[in-house]
């Protein structure tokens, strides 16, 4: 069976009845097997399974992460969060089926000196602003309150036009409605990007979100790893410059060189929201709505951090 018969072809599929969910697909296993030329195009692994390659993207995950995904993907349809086509599960064998996102994903850039001078500011400040409006789904436009749990540039799809879609939603956790945090059973995610209250209560919000946003910004604007094997985390980093008074030092000098003044003020007010997400206090940190607010008027004045170094 060719491979563009997976996306063009009505082949065994059965489409999901329940009004609570969008419409996805059950494919069968050789059809998956024919897309991905017997899984010979590896391009990734994570902690949660294989990534193949071929007109779309197929992720072999654990059973677990499996059901999670399906239950949560299936349920959200948002121009910045990835499309899930379908799944195939088969005795012990289990597959994701994803739209490919050609450009991979943001750390491919941004931690790539070569790919990392490609980004433009205009290109970086529609990145964030895309993740800001898929976050706001997630949390508040969805209906599902729900905490994606795992937000880093290697979780920041990037299409054709370099447009980004959140993916890796193998942590989400659903909340009730009207439910402000939830108990888990312990602490995970990726150093560097966990909110600190969290580590210290096991307890998680849409907070914890914010923390990880506002630490990816900053992975973008400065092109560092949030947690350097033997350097001082990047959030400390950012806040030892700020409170020096050279916030401008966090800018990497690629685009302090080109950009122009305009731009270094709206990078540096870009900083400046990203240490207002990064708060240690959770009750401090703003919504993404506010974030969003932020970002498209720049006239409106901005409070100080709080836990500045």
């Amino acid at each position: 069976m060719a491979i563009t018969s997976l996306l063009d072809t009505v082949f065994r599929r059965r489409k999901r009845k329940s009004t609570d969910f969008i419409s996805i697909f059950e494919f069968d296993f050789d059809t998956i097997r024919a897309a991905t030329n017997d899984f010979s195009d590896l391009i990734g692994r994570d902690g949660f399974g294989s990534i193949y390659k071929s007109r779309v993207c197929v992720e072999v995950p654990s059973e677990r992460d499996f059901r999670n995904e399906v239950e949560i993907l299936s349920k959200l349809r948002h121009k910045n969060l990835i499309h899930l086509l379908g799944f195939c599960s088969m005795l012990d064998q289990r597959y994701l089926v994803y739209e490919f996102m050609p450009n991979l994903s943001l750390d491919c850039f941004i931690y790539d000196p070569h790919r990392a001078s490609q980004l433009s500011w205009k290109m970086c400040r529609n990145i964030v602003q895309g993740i800001a409006r898929g976050l706001r789904y997630i949390h508040e436009e969805s209906g599902l309150w729900m905490v994606h749990r795992d937000i880093k540039p290697k979780n920041i799809l990037l299409d054709s036009d370099m447009k980004p879609k959140i993916a890796g939603f193998e942590l989400a956790r659903m909340m009730q409605q009207g439910e402000s945090e939830a108990e888990t059973t312990g602490v995970v995610g990726t150093v560097g990007f966990l909110d600190p209250e969290y580590m210290r209560t096991g307890r998680v919000s849409v907070k914890y979100d914010v923390y990880a946003f506002g630490v990816t910004i900053l992975t973008i604007i400065s092109r560092r790893k949030a947690y350097p094997i033997g350097e001082e985390p990047l959030v400390i980093y950012v806040m030892r410059c700020w409170n020096r008074g050279e916030a401008i030092d966090v800018i990497h000098e690629v685009m302090r060189e080109e950009e122009s003044e305009d731009s270094i003020s709206e990078i540096l007010r870009y900083i400046h929201i990203s240490l207002l997400c990064v708060d240690d206090n959770p009750e401090t940190r703003p919504s993404v709505d506010n974030v969003l607010h932020w970002f498209s008027c720049s006239s409106t004045p901005l409070p100080e951090p709080t836990n500045i170094w």
